[in-house]
């Protein structure tokens, strides 16, 4: 890595790191002047380059991100650019192992830049300006991140087990939970749990309604102790051939995820304003994945290579049953 930090926040504070997050130690680079923040149409462009990326990418936190004010959901909009853009350094199908890897060392030089007010970019700007305003958001998590995605930078991508899923759930996406945590002014000590598991429950299910575009690209994320002993092989997979003992698994990492989403749940009211509500739809509507697992028999392997996917009544019923929970609990 370009730089090694102790958990902190970006004014150098220490913080205590949640269990499975990496030790890094301080910014390398103090706080800087505060970036001010003004429309142009600079800025104008870069907030819709973001909402195509989302559009593209993410329909559902497109979808979500209209219950926030337009300062949080720039700001959330920034953070998801900055996300979204590494994912894809590491998931082009078109570089390879030896290409990705300095791709990744330059965004991390990046994003030390953007710790000292130097962005690349219009999108780095509008993740500086986020920087800048929140005194009590911690670096680590993306630090954490990046590392997660260099994990992904190995020909035939596996993982041992479940607790190795975790830790790459929290890398890569229960990381991004708590980048959000002061976005919506929340407590980040009372919060912490419950964003980091609504993250890795967003991250496991994605992995199933991934499964074949993963394939393609080398990688079977499902736990390789769990596969063995319902004697499925990863060629098996690479393979696309779906047993009723690989759904098995599938099913196993399915209730894991939906565990994931009952602690998210339960821990939502942590949050102010229209943060309940925010998680509750997003519960909801990943959901619904898991549901749709269920009804196709777990089987996530298609020769087609396309994602399990919902349509938009049941992303609309989602967000009505969350809507409803939340003011039955209010």
């Amino acid at each position: 890595m370009m730089y090694s930090f102790d958990q902190l926040n970006c004014g150098g504070e220490m913080k205590n790191p949640p269990q499975g997050m990496h030790a890094i130690n301080s910014c390398t680079h103090p706080r800087m002047p505060a970036l001010h923040h003004h429309r142009s149409s600079s800025t104008t462009n870069q907030d819709e380059a973001i909402k195509e990326l989302m559009k593209t990418h993410d329909p559902i936190l497109l979808f979500v991100s209209r219950l926030l004010d337009a300062d949080t959901a720039r700001d959330a909009s920034a953070l998801y650019a900055w996300c979204r853009r590494l994912d894809e350094i590491t998931d082009d199908p078109s570089s390879d192992v030896a290409t990705i890897q300095p791709r990744l060392s330059d965004w991390e030089r990046r994003f030390d830049m953007i710790c000292r007010n130097e962005p690349v970019d219009d999108m780095d700007r509008a993740l500086a300006m986020y920087v800048q305003r929140n005194d009590d958001l911690e670096l680590s998590p993306f630090v954490d991140m990046i590392s997660g995605m260099k994990e992904d930078t190995v020909q035939n991508r596996t993982i041992s087990n479940m607790a190795e899923l975790d830790e790459y759930a929290y890398q890569v996406a229960g990381t991004v939970g708590l980048m959000l945590l002061p976005l919506l002014k929340a407590n980040v000590e009372q919060s912490r749990d419950a964003a980091i598991a609504l993250g890795k429950a967003i991250q496991l299910i994605n992995i199933l309604r991934d499964a074949s575009p993963d394939v393609a690209l080398g990688r079977v994320y499902l736990p390789q102790d769990m596969l063995k002993a319902q004697g499925v092989s990863t060629e098996d997979v690479l393979q696309l051939k779906s047993s009723p003992e690989y759904r098995k698994v599938v099913a196993a990492v399915a209730d894991h995820a939906e565990a994931l989403l009952m602690e998210a749940e339960m821990g939502k009211s942590t949050l102010p304003g229209v943060g309940p509500l925010f998680v509750q739809i997003i519960v909801e509507l990943y959901r619904e994945y898991l549901i749709k697992l269920e009804q196709i028999g777990y089987d996530n392997l298609n020769l087609s290579g396309e994602r399990v996917k919902i349509n938009t009544i049941q992303k609309l019923m989602a967000s009505f049953k969350a809507t409803t929970k939340v003011l039955s609990q209010q």
